[in-house]
């Protein structure tokens, strides 16, 4: 999950109630002594996986000094690694920020990141182990690698959806995925759109006192000095899913854009877009979701760029999760969603799979069907 995964630490340590995948066993922050807080998410097949400590007191977030994380496969150790530097976490501000506030950044930061080099597979027994300060706090997660899924099938178009008063054109999707049979499975569908723009500009010449240079051509005509310039920018992905005609997506309840409006009965989306194979179990399933078009991104770099062309590359992903992660996600589109209110509705109770401590470990294994669309240009 992208990974960039929100990890809602905040949460954790602030939820009247915690669950584990058992039980759901009282939280009372005035009486809790400080925890060790772990979270990741870790894909099968990724080059790099990455897991976040913190320590949790009460309802803060406390400064962790010193703590050592092993990674077990399978039953054997794979590989202990260090901590990621603040410089690596925040280097990409350097030069941007005053340099004051910059090394004041760097000495906020609480927690330890860390990067897992080890390419985890469907099936593996994963074993994370931490301890910190010294030995004081410990704690550990188990968790096996699911197995992705055999067949997924993409059929895309555009297409019109009703919105505020009139037709937006989106991009929709008709997914068609096979069940993994005799079990029971969790899944996870996610989207990616990335695009990249190839630019091409003139850098006009000067001379030693910073004025224009002029050139003579061959019929006599004069023109500024210039020199040929292209370039590659990435814009930033996206991967928002417009999900609420879809039955499983749902959970059977189909609405449209005014059911999402509507003040009086309002209804929690399936932000993370999760489900389960209740309604086609050892079968087949087709999800029809949408995305929008997007904007161009025009970068800007005070060049006039004279030809912008536009590549645009979607990847759809199918991702197998475990049940225990399938509730996670559930309780934070609850937790996340603006419509939630603690007071009308059930009360939510956060999943939590690491014994000793707090935070959840996520593990999937995924299928993806990659789509390349045609150049154009658009400039």
């Amino acid at each position: 999950m992208k990974t960039k995964m929100k990890l809602h630490l905040l949460y954790i340590v602030a939820i009247v109630l915690l669950a584990s995948c058992e039980n759901e066993i009282p939280y009372n922050p005035d009486n809790q002594q400080p925890l060790l807080i772990m979270n990741a998410q870790l894909d099968a097949g990724k080059d790099v996986n990455e897991v976040y400590l913190h320590l949790g007191e009460g309802y803060s977030i406390e400064h962790l000094n010193e703590a050592t994380l092993f990674l077990y496969i399978n039953g054997k150790i794979a590989e202990t690694p260090k901590a990621v530097s603040p410089e690596e976490i925040y280097g990409h501000l350097e030069g941007e920020l005053d340099k004051d506030i910059y090394e004041s950044l760097l000495k906020s930061i609480r927690f330890k990141k860390y990067r897992l080099t080890s390419t985890l597979h469907p099936g593996d027994n994963i074993r994370l182990e931490a301890t910190a300060e010294n030995g004081k706090y410990h704690a550990s997660a188990e968790v096996t690698m699911p197995q992705p899924i055999e067949s997924l099938h993409v059929d895309t178009c555009l297409a019109y959806l009703r919105e505020y008063s009139g037709q937006t054109l989106y991009r929709q999707y008709k997914i068609t995925l096979q069940d993994r049979p005799n079990e029971k499975n969790y899944y996870r569908l996610d989207i990616w759109n990335d695009r990249s723009y190839y630019c091409k500009w003139k850098e006009y010449l000067e001379d030693e006192n910073g004025s224009l240079i002029k050139v003579e051509d061959e019929d006599g005509s004069w023109h500024w000095a210039s020199i040929p310039r292209d370039t590659t920018i990435l814009a930033p992905r996206q991967n928002e899913i417009i999900n609420r005609e879809d039955v499983i997506l749902t959970d059977g309840h189909p609405g449209n854009y005014d059911d999402e409006e509507n003040e009086l009965f309002p209804t929690i989306n399936n932000k993370y877009n999760i489900f389960n194979d209740n309604t086609f179990r050892d079968s087949y399933a087709t999800l029809k979701v949408y995305t929008p078009l997007y904007q161009e991104y025009y970068p800007v770099e005070g060049h006039y760029y004279y030809h912008i062309s536009r590549k645009q590359t979607i990847t759809v992903r199918l991702l197998s999760i475990t049940e225990a992660e399938y509730r996670y996600l559930k309780a934070l589109n609850c937790l996340d969603d603006g419509d939630y209110d603690n007071i009308l509705m059930e009360p939510v109770s956060l999943p939590c799979n690491v014994i000793g401590g707090l935070g959840f470990v996520g593990v999937c294994s995924e299928s993806r069907v990659v789509i390349d669309l045609p150049e154009t240009v658009c400039h």
